[in-house]
């Protein structure tokens, strides 16, 4: 396996995956090249060239709850982006593409099967998303997060976990918060998340100013908003921001994580073993985000209220009963980390030199494989779905 081209993006849960993957094989030293293809506005554009990857893009809107226009132009745009696609994989000429989940994975997945390129698929809820399951006819492999999704990937799969960048693995366990101010982190995606921001903001004035520190993502299209929200309340322990760059650093900060549960989040909740109260995002396709929250919480390592009914007075009761019970929010943080999987980019890219080095071989054992582990019965894979 010479070159690995990572295909997707759009939000930093799916760009992210990738890096892990990448990351895992800078390991091996500058033996693999990695390219990155993904659409012209995703996050991509603005986190892959700063990492010193490639990065390739191709024009392309999204299918999945957009109007009758969107989905008339996107699908005007298709050829396009096939034909572009295959320029980009006959330029780099990759061993294997990975796709790590997006829209703008689709036609790159197409144009490598055209090219007959070895195609791995990146699934980390326990109900695939719409792109992955219509490019399960077209893959070699599937790595997967949990059993439950097999059923949709008839090729060769493999349950390895979620790939998750090994900055959140190095992370040191829960810190002690007696003492001090609980320091609370909050975000909703890479985007940013308007019901968390107002949500949040309404809080406020129900929390004890001496008794949370405060650190806020907001997004680019809510920041003044929520800026000026705290600025009202007289919050002055609190740093707002539009976007974080350094997130493991801002993981390893925090005694507390309020966010959405999309699958790579709650991956890096486990991974760096913070306690959590999520929030999912209800509109996620087929409730997925729910699902994600009720494993942290039947494991007792995440409090998950839903956004329906939810006000920012109830909120902040929740956040000050965890603030008090500082025993409480250890446990959640060690049972969370008690769900981390830091040997799933390892268990990725083995999977990635199979497919690309053994062909129908490969895909062969690891079917055999995931019917043995279903024979088994149980639930296996990640904390992050």
């Amino acid at each position: 396996m010479k070159k690995v081209l990572f295909a997707g993006g759009g939000t930093g849960g799916h760009v992210y995956m990738g890096i892990a993957l990448a990351a895992e094989l800078r390991k091996e030293g500058p033996a693999v090249e990695v390219c990155f293809a993904g659409s012209e506005r995703g996050i991509e554009n603005r986190i892959i060239p700063g990492l010193g990857y490639r990065l390739e893009t191709i024009r392309l809107g999204g299918l999945k709850n957009v109007g009758s226009w969107q989905t008339i132009r996107t699908l005007a745009q298709l050829p396009l982006a096939v034909i572009n696609s295959l320029r980009i994989i006959r330029s780099f000429n990759p061993s294997i593409i990975v796709c790590v989940g997006g829209y703008s994975a689709g036609p790159l997945a197409l144009a490598g099967w055209i090219l007959r390129v070895p195609i791995l698929l990146i699934e980390p809820n326990a109900f695939p998303g719409l792109t992955n399951r219509m490019l399960s006819r077209f893959a070699r492999g599937a790595a997967l997060a949990w059993e439950e999704s097999s059923s949709f990937f008839p090729a060769g799969k493999k349950i390895t976990g979620i790939p998750v960048r090994p900055e959140f693995h190095q992370i040191p366990r829960a810190h002690s918060s007696d003492g001090r101010r609980i320091r609370l982190l909050v975000f909703g995606g890479s985007q940013g998340s308007r019901p968390i921001n107002r949500l949040m903001v309404k809080a406020l004035p129900f929390l004890a100013m001496n008794t949370f520190s405060i650190v806020h993502q907001t997004g680019p299209l809510d920041f003044e908003e929520v800026r000026n929200g705290y600025a009202d309340q007289g919050w002055k322990d609190a740093e707002i921001i539009d976007y974080i760059d350094d997130m493991p650093d801002r993981f390893e900060w925090c005694d507390l994580v309020l966010s959405r549960s999309g699958a790579s989040t709650v991956a890096e909740v486990a991974a760096s073993g913070r306690a959590s109260i999520l929030i999912p995002f209800p509109q996620a396709a087929d409730n997925h985000q729910k699902k994600n929250a009720l494993a942290m919480t039947r494991r007792e390592a995440a409090v998950c209220l839903d956004q329906e009914g939810l006000t920012g007075e109830m909120l902040a009761e929740v956040l000050n009963r965890v603030s008090r019970d500082r025993a409480r929010l250890k446990d959640m943080a060690w049972r969370a980390g008690e769900l981390a999987r830091p040997d799933s980019s390892r268990k990725i890219v083995e999977f990635m030199r199979q497919l690309a080095g053994r062909g129908s071989k490969a895909t062969s054992e690891m079917e055999e494989e995931s019917q043995t582990a279903r024979k088994r019965g149980g639930r296996t894979g990640s904390a992050g779905s």
